[in-house]
């Protein structure tokens, strides 16, 4: 379990490893053995995150929990018996269309693993339709609200570190795991550059603004030399206790930080790379450049971000057009 330290980040949880960025614990003790070998093959053979890792263990064992209430065989499933397991996770479990639409994801993966490993003859599952799911638009901070953000570091001895945490968010659009990841050895090139490890433990490289590193410096001037005075560690953000800091206590940060700021939305991690994303495409900037930045692997997922396009259309039609 987790560790709280209460001397100098209240409520900061931190990583039992005093040495790594990252936590690569299978956990797998208490998980049934074809969802274990199929666990092991996404962490091995896929090169899948601890993330996507837990997520997907979750979503089978709740796939299971379904099976078990229905009496159903994994071996028996069809579309029907899919159909019949979303159901009853939908009205008992009070699984919303995009869960339902991610746990038929890892179902159908594990199906294939399964035909692939010889331990079910077919794959019925991959026949299932997904469920229909509404796509929302990312809801953002306005350039004033980040500013507002990143300007509001809860006072304390560790302002510093914080202040960096909220600018190297917005700077990177990374995610908050991704931005929790960084190691000294990730800065490139005088620190202009930022090396993110995303989903799948692929890398992508991304520029750093002035501010950032104007953070970036005074937090490794000063700061972070008394976090790690023998030099053992690599990762950039450290806890008060000089441990790795983690992406919980990123969302606690940016969550205060929200709060000083005085701003009344809802103010959370990817917030920061939903507004990162959406200000690139309102200052002119292409979709496919957007969709290396955020390390999107296929195009369509940075497209959800294409109404600011519509937008700024809609003002400049509004303003210029005759018969507006």
């Amino acid at each position: 379990m987790a560790r709280v330290d209460t001397r100098g980040d209240a409520g900061e949880a931190e990583r039992v490893s005093p040495l790594s960025c990252a936590d690569d614990g299978d956990g797998m003790a208490d998980v049934l053995p074809a969802h274990a070998s199929f666990l092991a093959y996404c962490r091995l053979e896929l090169g899948l995150s601890s993330n996507t890792l837990a997520a997907y263990r979750n979503d089978l064992t709740k796939i299971q929990r379904g099976l078990d209430a229905l009496g159903l065989e994994q071996a028996m499933v069809g579309p029907d018996e899919v159909g019949r397991v979303l159901a009853w996770l939908r009205d008992h479990e009070q699984q919303q269309a995009a869960s339902l639409a991610r746990l038929l994801v890892a179902w159908r993966m594990f199906t294939r693993f399964l035909v692939m490993e010889r331990q079910q003859e077919r794959d019925r599952v991959q026949l299932a339709q997904m469920p229909t799911i509404w796509q929302e638009l990312p809801q953002v901070l306005s350039v004033d609200e980040v500013e507002r953000l990143v300007t509001s570091a809860p006072d304390g001895p560790m302002r510093l570190r914080d202040r960096l945490a909220l600018e190297l968010l917005y700077a990177s659009g990374g995610r908050a795991s991704e931005v929790a990841g960084i190691g000294l050895s990730d800065l490139l090139d005088r620190s202009t550059l930022v090396k993110l490890r995303g989903k799948g433990r692929k890398e992508r490289v991304v520029p750093l603004g002035g501010r950032a590193r104007t953070a970036l410096k005074n937090y490794r001037d000063t700061l972070r030399p008394q976090l790690d005075p023998h030099q053992r560690q690599e990762c950039l953000l450290l806890s008060s206790r000089g441990r790795p800091l983690t992406r919980q206590a990123l969302w606690k940060i940016v969550k205060s930080a929200g709060v000083l700021a005085g701003i009344s939305k809802p103010v959370f991690t990817h917030l920061l790379r939903h507004s990162f994303a959406t200000h690139l495409l309102e200052g002119g900037a292409d979709l496919r450049s957007v969709q290396e930045l955020l390390g999107h692997v296929n195009v369509t997922t940075t497209q959800r971000y294409t109404h600011v396009d519509a937008r700024r259309l809609i003002d400049v039609h509004r303003r210029f057009h005759p018969r507006s």
